[in-house]
Order: C-alpha cells, then sequence, then structure tokens
C-alpha cells in the first residue's frame, strides 16, 4: 500500500496484504497502528484509527457507510465489525445495489474510545459508544452505548462485569 493515499498514516503503522480500503482519503491511521490481512475499512463520511490500535483479520470496519472512530490502544479481534451506518427498512429496498431513490440510509458516528476491546465476532450497530476501557465479548451484539471500564456481553449486549481503571490514568494520557 502507499501511504500518501491515506488522510493520514502514522509513523510505523502497518497494513498487511489482502486488506480492502475503500476511500483510503478519508482515513487516518495513527502511529504503530497494526492491521492485519483480510481486514475491510470503509471510508465513508471518515474513518480515524487511533495510535497503537490492533486490527485482527476478518474484521470489517464502518460497514453502512457513516464514520468511526476508533482511541487509541484499542484492540478489534477478529471478525469484529463496526457499523457506521445502515439501510432503512422505511425504503422500498435495503439492497446497498438498489437505486438510492429506492433506499433511506442512515449514517451515524460510531466510537470506540481509547483502551478498549471488541471481541470476536462481535458487533457494534452504528451510533453506539464503547466507552474508555470497556470490553464487549465475543460475539456480544451492541445496542447501546457501553459505559467506561464495563464488560458487556450476549444479544443484545448487557453489563456482565467491570474492569478496574489503572491508578493514576487521566483523560489524556
Amino acid at each position: 500500500m502507499v501511504e500518501t493515499d491515506f488522510a493520514e498514516f502514522g509513523v510505523g503503522a502497518v497494513i498487511y496484504e489482502l486488506c480492502v480500503i475503500l476511500r483510503r482519503e478519508r482515513i487516518r491511521i495513527g502511529a504503530g497502528a497494526r492491521i492485519d490481512s483480510f481486514v475491510k475499512i470503509e471510508g465513508g463520511t471518515g474513518v480515524a484509527i487511533g495510535r497503537g490500535v490492533h486490527i485482527c483479520s476478518f474484521a470489517h470496519i464502518n460497514t453502512g457507510g457513516g464514520s468511526v472512530s476508533i482511541g487509541d490502544y484499542v484492540g478489534v479481534a477478529s471478525g469484529a465489525r463496526i457499523l457506521g451506518g445502515s439501510n432503512m427498512p422505511q425504503g422500498l429496498s435495503m439492497s446497498a445495489a438498489a437505486p438510492t431513490e429506492m433506499q433511506v440510509i442512515e449514517r451515524k458516528t460510531t466510537t470506540i474510545e481509547r483502551y478498549a476491546f471488541v471481541g470476536t465476532n462481535a458487533t457494534v450497530l452504528a451510533g453506539v459508544t464503547i466507552g474508555e476501557g470497556a470490553i464487549l465479548g465475543a460475539g456480544g451484539v451492541a445496542t447501546k452505548d457501553i459505559p467506561a471500564w464495563e464488560i458487556w456481553g450476549g444479544v443484545p449486549a448487557r453489563k456482565i462485569g467491570e474492569r478496574t481503571r489503572p491508578a493514576g490514568l487521566v483523560s489524556g494520557d
């Protein structure tokens, strides 16, 4: 990949071969980020990937074409899906291949805050925020915001535990 194709490409960031990346000019990738093979990232209205983020193989970022913000040091496990938008049932067709006048598309901003983790095959619906240090467990579906330092799992996801916020961690660290 050619770094200049991206809106921003941080020092030491790595994207392995065989990724599908659409609208690169709308994607910012922070220093030291690692994106494994077979990941799909759709630029949509914008994607920001923070420093030290690891996105594992077969993850799909920004399905639906809204915007996604992934904070520093986030982990996104294999098969995870982070949506930025969706076709709505009010449209005549929910097919992305249908003429635009047949579709009603809702684009939102989805946020994964720093130190959070999205587990294997988990799904974050459009417009949801995963709080700082929060975990969405394997196979979970986040239909609403997950507060900072909480662990959620299930379909739909619900609180199943808590993490301890490290002593001395302050906003902006």
